[in-house]
């Protein structure tokens, strides 16, 4: 029924939903079509082009050199490429359809992998389409993992970092995101999810629908539900909050390529321009540590980044390849 052109266009993207649960079922009932799927992920991650050009035979190639026919961690996009000037209007060319087959074909091929990991490198983001029809975009330095029979019997993902979730509802099959800080759970929705460490703990903005916001260990007791235009958060000692009646557009404009921050302090800010541009940004003086920032990065180039941040601190900057410092001005309103 299926071919192995099919699979391609399975692995690739270029199957809408409804065709990928066809072609899931098929790839069920043999397992010799499961090592050939295996076979052909291997070579999709071997490949390592942002356009997919499927050079079958020196991927091949370049397994048996590899010798181990594994690859590292899947970095899906060049660095600092262009997603959308509003959310979701047209498809990039590293988008993936995460293909699945089923618990059972998985578990008879014990030497593969439970998971799948997704990663996403500094200055670099990715969007990833599910068999269900959900939609995931990964922020820069972000990792997602999901079980490989995601979707047979629940819909879970682990994420460090950031990611907006679409997300297509199944109140038999609820899609959850866990992370060390938190757990949350759609109710029919779409939504962010902001867990870099632990000074941030979780962050959840919903844009649409609802969330239930857990504690990190799933537990049944919602600690919040959000709606649209809600922001929860889970500290690092557990403890929730909720602000109703957010400017969305401040905590998504990340999707349309745009950093927006609001009386942010500085650390914060610097962590994430660290992120977005692939740096080691610090303050050299400890006395800028507590100004509280509210700017907007729209930049292709860091140093235009780095040059607006130092004239809304009234300081300078220094940049010796990947390291930047921040100091305050001698002659101005600081003086060290």
């Amino acid at each position: 029924m299926f071919t192995e052109s099919d699979l391609l266009r399975l692995v690739d993207g270029d199957c809408s939903p409804g065709e990928a649960a066809a072609i899931q079922d098929w790839i069920a009932a043999d397992p010799r079509r499961g090592a050939l799927l295996d076979d052909l992920q291997a070579l999709w991650r071997a490949t390592g082009s942002a356009t997919r050009r499927w050079d079958v035979a020196g991927a091949r190639r370049r397994l048996r050199e590899d010798g181990s026919g594994t690859a590292p961690p899947l970095y899906l996009v060049p660095a600092r490429s262009t997603f959308w000037a509003s959310p979701w209007p047209f498809r990039i060319a590293a988008a993936v359809i995460v293909s699945l087959a089923t618990a059972l074909l998985w578990t008879q091929r014990a030497r593969v992998a439970p998971f799948r990991e997704f990663a996403t490198g500094p200055g670099q983001r990715a969007e990833l389409s599910l068999p269900d029809g959900s939609r995931i975009l990964l922020s820069v330095a972000t990792r997602l993992r999901m079980p490989r029979d995601f979707g047979m019997r629940e819909r879970r993902v682990d994420l460090d970092g950031e990611a907006y979730f679409v997300i297509q509802h199944d109140p038999l099959r609820p899609f959850v995101v866990r992370t060390p800080y938190g757990t949350a759970e759609d109710l029919g929705t779409e939504f962010d999810v902001h867990a870099y460490g632990p000074e941030d703990g979780v962050a959840v903005v919903v844009a649409r629908g609802r969330v239930a916001l857990r504690g990190p260990d799933g537990a049944e007791r919602r600690l919040v539900t959000l709606r649209a235009r809600d922001r929860g958060v889970i500290d690092a000692h557990g403890r929730a909050t909720r602000t109703r009646g957010i400017r969305l557009e401040s905590f998504v404009a990340w999707t349309r390529g745009t950093l927006v921050f609001e009386d942010a302090l500085l650390p914060r800010v610097l962590d994430q321009l660290g992120r977005w541009y692939d740096l080691d940004i610090q303050a050299a003086d400890r006395s800028l540590d507590a100004e509280r920032v509210t700017i907007a990065f729209s930049f292709t180039a860091a140093d235009d980044a780095l040059a607006a941040l130092a004239r809304v601190l009234d300081a300078r900057f220094t940049r010796t390849g990947r390291t930047v410092r921040f100091l305050p001005l001698v002659h101005g309103r600081r003086r060290s």
